[in-house]
């Protein structure tokens, strides 16, 4: 399959430049469909227009996200308030809505954002780097989503919405040229095949240089980026009741790794004569950056990385009656990982991480919907069977560890859990009069996790030999051997592999009612519950204790919001308010092991809270001019230290308390505001518009006394410029992201004994030229 998508990518990219996207929309559903307008969405399982949808749902054009330039789902935080994106500190992605969100430093880590596309579940946050091709519109849901979108949707759930196969021969191409040498380029090619049969093969293909300059070696870059992805679908339909699409999707991604700032070296041990000259090093290290590009990273070392992502599904839709509809989705994913990534943020060998992995997941759903006069109702049940394998291999020079006389600089961490999920849903809306409507849903999941994995030798046989003398003086016998798992059983000291088991199950529910008095007026209440099952992360772990997992979270919401629009929809606002009520929220938190000092290890938080409102705006003041504008305020509270034998420690190991801190990487404010006006000049229609973000300032982690771990809250301003045809053929424009050159950071971590932040992208610049045919 890998192959067959390179191919359709190389052959998609010869042609697309001379091909166009798909003929415009009215003038009226080309309104609806821009940023704020009542563009329709499938926020329930079935086509409403958003207005009439009684939650809180941003939904955006696949149109007008290639307008911004959003082309990766980080990016979406520049249009929905409320949303944010945070790298953690070993590089998984980390999506966070209204405050919820799960920081792991795993790759299997699950998250409680889920991404789907075309309700097809993403179910690790690695595989959405290419969900952003060839978009019909891309929704955004916030609140718990677990009834009718599955698990891990506590914070909410992200669904994109893919570009279908079109009735009539349409194609397209968008060639983008900007700093740094960065060339973008994607196309489609749409149309019927037979009288029953549509085709859309979509293409992307991206590529810059490195961004990042050395403090070491003024002429090093790094951040080069080369990245491909394709799509095919293909949408049969037999008979007027029976239709089935068919998708295969892939990407490539050989970018190279980010380079994290150093900011301090806090040694946890004093040197000794295996490090000294490191230590030292890191102790004068003044090599501080002050602006996003500036970092430092390892010489003559590659840091491309070999990710790949394969995705294939199967829809299928039957009309047992006018009423009554029968869907199956199936899908098999997979994603491989191999990067190499320097978390030091200096030119010294201090601290590398390798990490090899993969993710696999099968999914099948089967669900029955319908309507009988004012009663709509749906029912169903979905199998998922994950697979999470991973390998890092971390070197820590200046923190080379010793047990008695045996030291090691290097380890082997490695994790291995396979995750068999069944779940069955039911959900009704019952029409109580013309203008009030109820609505409850429901899920039931189960789910049995197995986990095995370790921390061992990175294959040089120093860290067994360590575990093996703890062994020993423990009681044991040791054997573990070079590229072994090493750590100590808490019952026998004999080292080895860790083996566990996590059984959970849980039952969600949503419980709503609307008033819609006329066509421009929705007031809404819900209240929800969600749940977020339990796993295991890969802590640098002595003893098997300390695998434990963090238990399942739940978090119970109460929402109360209106949707209204006035003066023939030139006026639109929609706001919510809500209060969370949040127990066991999982985390990474630090223990401290007699080992190894303080480590992360994953906890739970008995309580804690979120109050938040939120309002986004819309008008149309003047015939061309149109202004959106978001903001989002969220108070989190943690009401609760973990339970023992977890403690509340700050990520320097240091004893704390919790209560009353704010959840990490959560701005109290949040505000977006995208403003756009064109003019018509004969058949061409000229266009300015700019776009502003800014987030408040946050915390990296509790223990939020350090000012090292607080996120310095900025504001981020693109622009755009450009004319278009009046029939949307073509469109030409020049942009301009971050203009201001604002220096903001989207992580701060402490590994080890280094402290660093990760650097947003600097001033980007650049033309685009867009098709349509």
């Amino acid at each position: 399959m890998p192959r067959s998508i390179r191919s359709a990518t190389t052959l998609g990219l010869i042609a697309a430049p001379a091909l166009g996207l798909a003929a415009p929309a009215a003038a009226q559903e080309a309104a609806d469909a821009a940023i704020g307008g009542d563009i329709v969405v499938t926020a329930q399982k079935r086509a409403e227009r958003i207005s009439d949808v009684p939650m809180s749902i941003t939904a955006v054009s696949g149109n007008d996200l290639a307008k911004l330039g959003i082309s990766s789902p980080e990016q979406l935080t520049k249009l929905v308030p409320g949303l944010t994106f945070q790298v953690s500190d070993y590089g998984p992605p980390v999506f966070t809505i209204r405050g919820i969100g799960y920081l792991d430093l795993s790759i299997g880590a699950g998250p409680a954002v889920t991404a789907y596309v075309d309700e097809v579940p993403l179910p690790f946050s690695l595989m959405t780097r290419g969900a952003t091709l060839d978009l019909e519109r891309v929704e955004v849901l916030k609140g718990p989503q677990g009834t009718l979108f599955g698990q891990n949707s506590t914070g909410g759930a992200i669904n994109y919405v893919a570009a279908k196969p079109t009735s009539d021969f349409s194609a397209g191409a968008e060639l983008s040229y900007g700093r740094f040498q960065s060339v973008e380029v994607e196309g489609f090619v749409s149309g019927p095949l037979t009288p029953t049969l549509g085709a859309r093969v979509a293409v992307r293909h991206e590529s810059a240089n490195g961004w990042q300059r050395s403090l070491s070696r003024p002429a090093d870059r790094l951040g080069r980026r080369q990245f491909n992805s394709g799509r095919i679908l293909l949408d049969w339909k037999p008979s007027s009741d029976l239709k089935f699409t068919l998708g295969i999707s892939g990407w490539e991604d050989g970018s190279e790794s980010t380079a994290v700032q150093f900011r301090e070296f806090l040694p946890k041990t004093p040197p000794n004569a295996l490090n000294q000259f490191v230590y030292d090093a890191l102790q004068n290290y003044n090599l501080v950056p002050t602006n996003n590009r500036d970092a430092d990273w390892d010489a003559d070392r590659d840091y491309s990385g070999k990710n790949r992502f394969h995705q294939l599904f199967l829809r299928g839709e039957l009309n047992l009656s006018d009423t009554t509809t029968l869907t199956s989705i199936s899908s098999y994913s997979k994603f491989t990982i191999d990067r190499l990534a320097d978390r030091d943020g200096t030119d010294f060998k201090n601290l590398d991480v390798n990490t090899t992995g993969k993710l696999e997941s099968t999914f099948q759903e089967l669900r029955l919907s319908g309507r009988l006069g004012d009663l709509g109702w749906m029912i169903g049940g979905n199998y998922q069977r994950d697979i999470a394998y991973e390998r890092d291999i971390d070197t820590f020079n200046a923190d080379n560890t010793n047990v008695g006389p045996f030291y090691f600089n290097s380890g082997l961490f490695l994790s291995s859990q396979k995750v068999r999920t069944l779940s069955v849903f039911g959900a009704v809306d019952y029409k109580l009069s013309d203008t009030i409507t109820l609505q409850a849903s429901s899920r039931y999941s189960d789910q049995n996790r197995r986990f095995n994995g370790c921390f061992g030798d990175s294959g040089d046989g120093t860290s067994a030999a360590a575990l093996n003398f703890l062994s020993l003086a423990l009681g044991g016998s040791g054997g573990a051997g070079p590229g072994e798992c090493a750590t100590i059983d808490s019952v026998t000291f004999q080292p080895g592999p860790v083996t566990s088991r996590l059984d959970e199950d849980n039952l969600s529910w949503r419980l709503g009612i609307d008033w819609k008095p006329n066509t421009d007026t929705m007031l809404y209440a819900n209240v929800s519950k969600g749940y977020k099952f339990g796993g295991y992360s890969i802590p640098t772990a002595a003893l098997s204790s300390q695998f434990n997992p963090a238990t399942q979270e739940s978090l119970l919401s109460y929402e109360v919001g209106f949707k209204k629009s006035l003066a023939n929809r030139r006026l639109i606002i929609n706001g919510a308010a809500f209060y969370y009520d949040y127990k066991d929220k999982q985390l990474i938190g630090t223990v401290l092991n007699p080992i190894f000092g303080g480590i992360t290890q994953l906890v739970n938080i008995p309580k804690s809270r979120v109050i938040g409102a939120e309002v986004e705006i819309t008008v149309r003041p003047v015939k061309g001019l149109r202004v959106m504008t978001g903001l989002t305020y969220i108070h989190s509270k943690v009401q609760a230290n973990p339970t023992p034998p977890a403690e509340p420690r700050d990520v320097f190991g240091g004893l704390t308390s919790f209560i009353g801190e704010s959840f990490p990487n959560t701005p109290r404010w949040q505000s977006v505001t995208d403003a756009e006006y064109a003019h018509a000049l004969g058949s061409r229609r000229v266009f300015v518009g700019a776009t502003y973000s800014y987030r408040s300032g946050a915390y990296a982690a509790f223990g939020q006394d350090l000012p090292q771990i607080r996120i310095a809250g900025y504001g981020l301003l693109d622009l755009r410029a450009g004319m278009e045809s009046e029939d949307g053929r073509w469109r030409f424009q020049i942009w301009g992201r971050n203009v201001g050159n604002t220096y903001y950071w989207t992580n701060v971590a402490k590994i080890i004994s280094t402290v660093t932040r990760t650097p947003g992208n600097p001033a980007t610049y650049g033309a685009t030229l867009k098709f349509r045919y």
